[in-house]
């Protein structure tokens, strides 16, 4: 009998945001260990989640300009004027968006961190390899390393949750290449190095690897493997979120 309670994409979202009880956010994370595809659907929920930060997060520090809050002042106290100020604010969120989602979405568009991240993964890396760490090493004992190539305050994530181990990390410069192996022992390799503060985020297939680019305004991360899109999402998220939490 499948005792795995129903979780529904209401309560994976409010558990993403924390909204849910303590009793209720247990539930969540036992259904979550068990049941394989759930824990997938979560994944996705947080890849969006963390894209939707990237691209909308700027926009809470741009105004309004000042002659669109005059034309609302100007228009008569009734239902009509706030009709048009919410229109000239969706007008400006679409300017804004526009652009950036472009440059989020287009695919392999100045991928020059993507070439240097597979040039690095074939033994061809643009910079001079400073570091290389052994099999078995420790996240924590190289973190150092890595924010001191990126200058950002980052982490080696944890992808033991997807049976993938550290191996290794090599430095070249002002960018760092994470090492790991999966559970069929495969490589796959997270580059990293300072962005140059556009967001983007795309996933593709080059030199017969799977691989996601995910880039915010600190830093540009490219992750490559030998694995399906679905795989690619979940090692995705894990990389990205594991990377940037403090």
């Amino acid at each position: 009998m499948n005792d795995t309670p129903i979780i529904s994409d209401e309560e994976l979202h409010a558990y993403i945001d924390g909204a849910l009880g303590a009793e209720r956010a247990r539930a969540v994370e036992q259904a979550l260990a068990k049941d394989p595809e759930l824990a997938e659907r979560a994944a996705s929920f947080q890849t969006d989640k963390a894209m939707f930060k990237t691209v909308y997060g700027p926009l809470k520090e741009r105004p309004l300009p000042p002659e669109w809050i005059a034309q609302v002042r100007q228009r008569p106290q009734s239902r009509n004027r706030w009709r048009f100020a919410y229109a000239m604010a969706a007008a400006l969120l679409v300017a804004a968006v526009t652009p950036l989602a472009w440059h989020y979405y287009a695919p392999a568009m100045n991928s020059d961190v993507v070439e240097a991240a597979l040039d690095a993964r074939e033994g061809n890396p643009s910079g001079d390899r400073s570091i290389v760490t052994g099999d078995g090493v420790r996240a924590g004992r190289y973190d150092t390393a890595l924010r001191q190539a990126v200058a950002s305050n980052v982490r080696i994530p944890d992808l033991n949750r997807l049976g993938y181990r550290l191996r290794g990390i090599n430095v070249y410069g002002k960018a760092a290449e994470i090492l790991y192996r999966g559970p069929q022992d495969q490589l796959f390799t997270l580059y990293v190095r300072r962005s140059d503060g556009s967001a983007r985020f795309d996933q593709f297939e080059r030199r017969g690897l799977r691989v996601c680019i995910w880039q915010d305004d600190q830093i540009s991360t490219v992750m490559a493997g030998d694995v399906s899109a679905a795989a690619m999402q979940r090692l995705a998220t894990l990389s990205y979120t594991g990377l940037t939490s403090s």
